[in-house]
């Protein structure tokens, strides 16, 4: 990654691109059978692009903090899909995050703190859900959230853990001197302090996004055409080089999109 780093609108082009790209990459998945791995994949991708556009919002609204919390979720994501993908872990982490999740619906529905609120269908489990429960509850899932700094080692980015997820930390747990920038900005009182830029969350969550979309079709059952891996490399770019040198790969993109396809089944 370049030390300087571009104008912010530079950045924004970018990553509005991004989402342009992760949705066709999403209509793409929409256009075959997905199994239990590529649906979570599917909607790794989906979170993430909606995580990318909520950095820039709240940038727009000058909530740095918030925006670098939400940015260590996305980096957080990152390790969790480069880990199920390494290990090939889809199917037990599906199970494990559905056990986990009934419990804890479960935890509220049985606390007479809220009996007779718990109500309603999203608290009703259809047959074949309380079949399954019955089953995870005979055969519980066993795994574990992989380890942020462990994955970050595994991938050669622990430049990412460091400054992107380990210093975003600090912004999620309270710290003596949060909401003194946002005091200022509030009051607009002066002098005011000067306070750091915090582009690097910019620049660090349109990286943390091409990532996961890369590892989203790297670990997907799919066959990924060239101009997909090109464009996403060319938005990736524009950290070292500035300016827009995805439009054209973008342009091919849309074309492909409605046409033969972005992907086809690796066995085709």
């Amino acid at each position: 990654m370049s030390e300087e780093h571009q104008p912010v609108e530079v950045y924004r082009a970018a990553a509005d691109a991004l989402y342009i790209v992760s949705g066709m990459l999403l209509f793409a998945f929409a256009r075959h059978e997905c199994d239990t791995k590529n649906i979570i994949i599917r909607n790794f991708v989906a979170r993430s692009a909606r995580t990318l556009k909520s950095v820039f919002l709240l940038w727009d609204n000058q909530d740095y903090q918030s925006a670098w919390a939400i940015h260590r979720v996305l980096v957080d994501r990152m390790f969790h899909l480069h880990s199920l993908g390494e290990k090939n872990e889809f199917e037990v982490f599906d199970g494990w995050s559905f056990y986990e999740q009934y419990k804890a619906q479960n935890r509220v529905k049985s606390d007479e703190l809220f009996k007779g609120q718990a109500v309603g269908w999203v608290y009703n489990l259809s047959e074949k859900q309380k079949e399954r429960i019955r089953a995870l509850e005979k055969s519980k899932p066993v795994w574990k959230r992989p380890k942020a700094a462990a994955v970050a080692k595994d991938m050669g980015m622990q430049f990412l853990y460091k400054y992107g997820y380990d210093y975003a930390s600090t912004h999620v747990h309270p710290m003596a001197n949060d909401g003194q920038q946002d005091f200022f900005t509030i009051t607009g009182l002066e002098p005011a302090p000067r306070f750091p830029s915090n582009i690097t969350v910019i620049s660090n969550t349109l990286l943390t996004a091409s990532m996961i979309l890369q590892d989203a079709m790297n670990y997907s059952s799919f066959k990924w055409r060239r101009v997909v891996w090109d464009c996403i490399s060319e938005i990736r770019s524009v950290m070292e080089v500035g300016g827009a040198p995805y439009q054209d790969s973008l342009l091919k993109l849309a074309e492909m999109s409605h046409g033969q396809g972005l992907c086809e089944p690796s066995g085709a």
